[in-house]
C-alpha cells in the first residue's frame, strides 16, 4: 500500500520595498547567503551558450552575465 504525504508551500505573492531592505540586509551582513543560488556565470559575447545553458542544464540555477569588463 503507497502513502501520500502532504506539503504545503507558501509563496510571497508579491515583494514590498520593506522586504527588499530586509532581505538585503541579510545578504550584506551575511545572515543569508546566496552562494548557492549561482551556479553559472558567463560573458556577454557568450550569452547564446548561455541562455541555451540557463533554459536547457537542469544544474543551472541562476545564470549571470557578467558585464563587468564589457564595453
Amino acid at each position: 500500500m503507497a502513502f501520500m504525504k502532504e506539503a504545503r508551500l507558501r509563496a510571497a505573492a508579491e515583494w514590498s520595498h520593506d522586504d527588499l531592505t530586509a532581505t538585503r540586509a541579510l545578504v550584506e551582513s551575511g545572515a543569508l547567503s546566496l552562494a548557492g543560488l549561482i551556479t553559472h556565470q558567463a560573458l556577454p559575447t557568450d550569452a547564446q551558450q548561455a541562455y541555451r545553458t540557463a533554459f536547457s542544464d537542469p544544474t543551472c540555477l541562476k545564470m549571470i552575465l557578467n558585464w563587468k569588463d564589457a564595453a
